[in-house]
């Protein structure tokens, strides 16, 4: 008599099928919470770099040494206006610009922000792809910057005129003529320039350049951080309103006390 074939338990055939099914929904689970998260870190980023509103005023109880930046892109301030009723510190003033420019403002704004008492300092905005010792020798032809002045600053930035690229050779040569300039203004005022930038071009151009100066950065959104170990100024507004002033201003922090600030001058 032949034997009779077992059939196979409809129970384990369940299972089975349960099995898959859960699998299916872990994995629509775990692919469904990665889109959520990439959505999430995508809308935080986009929360920083385009909607969160920049402070347009002075504000910190931490930070109690102001200070403002202008060139010609303001119209020449009454600067007793702006240090007596803002309790402004400091300025920094655009001189020059690359080989040849000097800014329209920068001799009338020098003698009006000294006359208010206002302590001043120079920048130069550095021109990519032009000789380093050249453009030293322009800023310190027209900056008028003195014992008991800010030390001088080399704004480091991209711009229409400072473009980034992706050649290497170029970005290298960047970093090499930004390496002559900072000598060179070191060789005469016999103390190092500040750098203005920001964290993306801080990244490409100074932090290893340059690892032992002042860093003035620009955030418009968060304070710096222990990423940026030599920040002394912090510029927080492009947006700033000051009382008199009727144009948006740069408003900036030095990070320390009043004490302190004395690093910030020259000899």
């Amino acid at each position: 008599m032949a034997k009779k074939r077992r059939k196979a338990s409809p129970k384990k055939r369940v299972r089975r099928k349960r099995t898959d099914k859960e699998s299916v929904r872990i994995k629509r689970l775990a692919i469904g919470l990665l889109i959520l998260a990439f959505l999430g870190a995508a809308l935080t980023f986009a929360y920083f770099k385009y909607w969160k509103t920049e402070p347009n005023k002075f504000d910190s109880d931490k930070y109690v040494v102001r200070g403002i930046d202008v060139s010609h892109h303001q119209p020449v301030l009454d600067w007793s206006v702006v240090a007596g009723k803002n309790n402004i510190t400091f300025a920094y003033i655009k001189a020059t610009e690359g080989l040849t420019h000097t800014d329209r403002n920068y001799a009338e704004n020098y003698v009006g922000a000294q006359k208010a008492g206002v302590l001043i300092g120079a920048y130069h905005f550095y021109t990519f792809g032009v000789s380093g010792k050249e453009q030293a020798k322009h800023f310190i032809k027209h900056a008028k910057s003195g014992s008991g002045d800010l030390i001088p600053v080399i704004d480091v930035e991209h711009s229409k005129s400072n473009p980034h690229s992706k050649d290497s050779t170029f970005n290298a040569s960047v970093k090499n003529e930004l390496k002559h300039l900072e000598m060179a203004l070191y060789e005469h005022y016999g103390v190092r320039p500040m750098i203005y930038t920001n964290k993306e071009c801080y990244k490409l151009y100074v932090k290893d350049v340059l690892p032992n100066n002042y860093i003035w950065i620009c955030d418009l959104h968060r304070e710096p951080g222990d990423d940026i170990k030599n920040w002394r100024i912090w510029q927080f507004s492009h947006t700033g309103k000051l009382s008199g002033v009727g144009e948006k201003i740069d408003l900036n922090y030095y990070r320390y006390s009043f004490r302190e600030f004395r690093e910030l001058l020259l000899p």
